[in-house]
């Protein structure tokens, strides 16, 4: 497992520092995309007293999103990237269970994930003048769970990969169709069941009134655990169906 993992997370440090004017425009593209966000708030609701804790909001939400799309992501283009160049079927004929392997590259994924784009969110609330309060251990805490949740997710649209092949436009209309989801304020029952909803609103909670896990009512922590445990298996059996009709048709290795 170790093994796996400190493979997957050089392989991520390798691809980041030889692509780096991709992984350069990639950053430039999530601060312009912010900052698109927050000057339409801004031109919008700049004279409301609760600007502020709004802007708090769409920097919590927005770096949440991306955590959100990254983790699905991940799955998904991974095997869409294997079957383009063809190594697909051999992962899948390893000694080593390609679900073990998935699962070694989302917390390779999660963790390269997470140095990168916590700095980036405090430069966010940085240059937009505002004070985010984190506690550290509330927000690994939220940031696994909901990743969790994320990871299932990924699997559903993996799955869809292995028999389509080629997904791109479809993970386009899932990427951006999530950012509401965590944008919404989740405060119904229904809300909070959406993906990654609940991680976001807590992690407001966290920001805005400077609440630790410990703070958070025990329902809410059940709804979190409930609702990333109820997309994590749904994201499974959904991969493990998909795998099963591609090998059965035997058009794993077509692309």
């Amino acid at each position: 497992m170790l093994v796996a993992f400190f493979s997957n997370f050089k392989k991520n440090l390798i691809e980041f520092k030889r692509y780096y004017f991709n992984s350069i425009s990639g950053i430039i593209t999530i601060f312009v995309l912010f900052y698109l966000i927050f000057f339409g708030v801004k031109a919008v609701g700049s004279n409301s007293p609760t600007f502020g804790d709004t802007i708090d909001g769409i920097i919590v939400g927005y770096f949440m999103w991306l955590m959100f799309i990254f983790s699905f992501q991940g799955v998904s283009f991974g095997i869409m990237d294997e079957a383009q160049r063809g190594t697909l079927e051999q992962v899948f004929m390893s000694p080593i269970p390609f679900e073990f392997q998935i699962f070694s590259r989302v917390v390779a994924d999660f963790v390269f994930n997470i140095c990168m784009i916590i700095p980036l969110m405090y430069l966010a609330a940085f240059t937009t003048k505002r004070n985010l309060g984190f506690n550290l251990p509330t927000l690994l805490y939220l940031l696994i769970i909901g990743v969790m949740g994320a990871l299932g997710i990924g699997l559903i649209l993996g799955g869809i990969a292995l028999v389509f092949k080629r997904i791109s436009s479809f993970i386009q209309i899932v990427t951006f169709g999530s950012l509401a989801f965590t944008m919404i304020d989740a405060k119904s029952i229904p809300l909070k069941f959406l993906p990654m909803s609940q991680t976001a609103y807590l992690m407001r909670q966290m920001a805005i009134n400077k609440m630790n896990m410990f703070d958070f009512p025990f329902v809410e922590h059940l709804v979190l655990w409930i609702s990333s445990f109820l997309y994590l298996l749904a994201g499974i059996l959904a991969f493990k169906a998909f795998k099963i009709s591609t090998m059965k048709s035997g058009s794993l290795s077509q692309y």
